[in-house]
């Protein structure tokens, strides 16, 4: 254990013998200066752990070394003892005005002065314990602003892996055309979506929605889309090898729900996802599909009339193979069919108020006698203007016109 060091400071032909021998029978390591020597950096260099400070004749000087040690960082810190004599004390000089912690009354008492010692020890020691843990809290708050940095990198390249892999062009697919929007609640989003050819008349199409938003949802969403690459040598779950003519086999859409249930199980992922999923043939318009869990499709008919695909399906993670149903609907030329994730319904309108599902119906049957063309192009302003969004939100829009 470390001793206590107290510094007396006296004046010249002051005599303080006395009190550093019994400081020192105390066990206390005692050093003792003359006012004439004293100054800030002199007792910065000797930093005792108390000064005690005799006021007599000298004490203008030694108040103003009071002052001056108690304005430096480095010192201020100190505690101060001083012993006044009584007529000393009558003159006015108060220990307060002065930023000493205490002071005595000579002829110095031992009792009194080592009980005044003790607690001043105890004051250091819960001053020295709240200096390491500021100091631990300061290396603390700096390594948690460091891991921030990183999260921010991390999340602006996670951000820009995900914005990688949502189409920024769909290519040339018969007979269709296409309108998208992807926002994330945040840096990254648990939504995803692709459309691609899976042969010459049949095209795929899926968007899935990650439960929550942020990392995990995010991870999650770019795995799966990494496990749906139409890659027949990788053995894609969309289309398969065979031994005959074509040499392919496209998965049905039941047939690819069942693979993803297995493949991305919730008690090893502990996320679930929903998923619309659909094979288009490009030439006749005849759509099979099926939906695990996600806000229904919306068809609008040439004739303004809206009509949604409700094939029943629960979300996908949690293993449940029966009860999937395949739906089936048969495009006419001029048909739209808008797929959207549910952070659509989070939209507020005008007084506030989240869209929900009927708000999202209303839009699209208003739109639908307004906009012979694309139905989404005037919602995607709507939703850059929302404040902030508390889901993830993806649009897409398809548009088939017969014309081979």
């Amino acid at each position: 254990m470390i001793s206590t060091k107290l510094l007396i400071i006296d004046s010249p032909g002051e005599n303080m013998d006395h009190l550093k021998s019994v400081l020192r029978k105390h066990g206390y390591e005692v050093e003792q200066q003359k006012i004439s020597d004293t100054d800030v950096n002199t007792i910065f260099i000797s930093m005792p752990h108390i000064i005690f400070i005799s006021i007599d004749s000298e004490a203008e000087e030694k108040l103003n070394v009071i002052k001056k040690l108690k304005e430096n960082e480095d010192t201020k810190h100190i505690p101060i003892i001083f012993g006044v004599e009584k007529r000393e004390k009558v003159k006015g000089i108060s220990h307060l005005e002065y930023k000493v912690d205490d002071y005595m009354l000579k002829p110095i008492d031992e009792e009194e002065l080592i009980s005044k010692i003790e607690k001043l020890e105890k004051i250091i020691e819960l001053q020295k314990a709240l200096s390491l843990s500021n100091q631990a809290l300061k290396e603390s708050l700096h390594t948690v602003e460091r891991q921030k940095i990183e999260l921010e990198q991390n999340l602006t390249l996670a951000s820009k892996i995900q914005e990688a892999l949502i189409p920024k062009s769909l290519g040339y697919i018969p007979n269709c055309s296409f309108l998208w929007h992807f926002q994330p609640s945040g840096k990254v989003g648990g939504d995803i979506f692709d459309v691609f050819m899976l042969d010459e008349e049949h095209m795929g199409m899926y968007m899935l929605d990650v439960m929550g938003h942020g990392v995990g949802s995010s991870m999650l969403a770019v795995t799966l889309s990494e496990s749906l690459i139409l890659d027949v040598d990788r053995d894609s779950p969309l289309k398969r090898k065979t031994n005959k003519p074509p040499y392919y086999e496209i998965a049905s859409p039941v047939q690819l729900i069942h693979y993803l249930n297995h493949r991305f199980p919730f008690k090893k992922y502990e996320h679930y996802f929903t998923i619309f999923y659909m094979i288009l043939n490009v030439r006749t318009g005849i759509i099979k599909y099926v939906r695990g869990g996600h806000p229904a499709p919306i068809l609008v008919k040439p004739t303004g009339e809206i009509l949604e695909l409700e094939a029943y399906g629960t979300p996908v993670g949690f293993e449940f193979n029966e009860d999937y149903v395949e739906g089936s609907v048969a495009l006419d030329s001029g048909d739209r069919l808008v797929v959207y994730s549910d952070g659509l319904m989070e939209l507020k309108d005008e007084s506030g108020s989240p869209w929900e599902y009927e708000g999202v119906i209303k839009y699209f049957k208003d739109e639908a006698y307004m906009n012979t063309h694309h139905l989404i192009g005037p919602l995607k302003e709507k939703i850059r203007k929302q404040e902030k969004l508390k889901d993830d939100l993806t649009l897409l829009e398809m548009r088939w016109v017969k014309f081979i």
